[in-house]
């Protein structure tokens, strides 16, 4: 099946798509940060795990202008690095930083889901994870071992450079917070 894919995508519109898939998922958490978190602020089970996350949604920011200020951040780094990983993978560059980045939007869908497990209902962001993020990055990564250009050491590799961009993205949260109180 993924074969077929073949003929209606190829790497380079892959990588162009990155910061598009990127935008309707987070236009999908900011639409509804607000009335989810309202809507259900006394339903939700009084785990240890939803108090923390509430704590942290609270502590990074958690409303529709602080999280849209995070996003434009986000969607600065990730529009970049697909520039930069276009331009230089026909010129045989690497694919170091766009893997990193992909691996996080892998753990970002994996966090939505076990948070709507955990909070037993729809979270800001589920939608779009189990519909766009999951079958994107599940389809790049097919597609970057299909024209040799991901083996083990860059998996390996990419690991600690993720890693590393998780605290460059909160950047973006600690921005929002700052230009929106």
């Amino acid at each position: 099946m993924l074969g077929a894919i073949h003929q209606f995508l190829d790497l380079k519109t892959l990588i162009w798509l990155f910061p598009i898939i990127f935008i309707f998922h987070d236009l999908e958490e900011i639409i509804t940060i607000e009335s989810s978190m309202a809507a259900n602020k006394d339903n939700y089970p009084k785990t240890s795990f939803v108090e923390l996350t509430l704590r942290m949604r609270e502590k990074l920011g958690s409303t529709a202008a602080q999280l849209a200020v995070s996003a434009t951040w986000i969607l600065l780094i990730i529009s970049i690095t697909a520039v930069m990983t276009a331009h230089f993978s026909s010129n045989g560059g690497g694919f170091l930083l766009f893997t990193a980045i992909l691996n996080l939007f892998v753990l970002q869908a994996f966090m939505h889901i076990v948070q709507s497990i955990m909070f037993r209902g729809y979270t800001p962001g589920i939608i779009t994870s189990l519909l766009l993020l999951i079958p994107y990055c599940l389809v790049t990564y097919y597609f970057l071992v299909e024209y040799g250009q991901m083996d083990w050491h860059l998996v390996f590799t990419s690991l600690p450079v993720s890693l590393i961009l998780i605290p460059v993205f909160l950047v973006g949260n600690l921005l929002g917070r700052y230009f929106i109180r």
